[in-house]
């Protein structure tokens, strides 16, 4: 078997998929991979050794400009505030989700 044909055969497998499309695969190097439904765009192999830094830089650059207001001392607009907010209960959801399915 190919390298390419282990990777679709890793990829088409149901176990490795979790929560509607989070995709865990330790066996997969790959840091990115198409998302399943539709097949159009892509997600993030949260197994992958490198996806909780992409996360994390993810955060940092999306919570950048509500710092920068908060720094300066202005009141930042309600709506960059909600979407700043938005980021880190994203990732909290995935991190809880992603530790029950481990403990399991």
């Amino acid at each position: 078997m190919t390298q390419r044909e282990e990777l679709d055969r890793l990829w088409a497998d149901p176990a490795h998929w979790t929560h509607g499309g989070i995709y865990r695969c330790a066996a997969d190097p790959r840091l990115m991979v198409l998302k399943r439904a539709g097949g159009v765009g892509y997600t993030i192999n949260v197994a992958h050794r490198r996806a909780w830094f992409v996360l994390a830089a993810l955060m940092v650059v999306l919570m950048a400009p509500l710092v920068v207001y908060l720094v300066l001392g202005r009141r930042a607009p309600d709506w960059l505030f909600l979407a700043t907010l938005f980021w880190p209960i994203t990732l909290a959801v995935v991190t809880l989700m992603w530790l029950s399915r481990r403990d399991n």
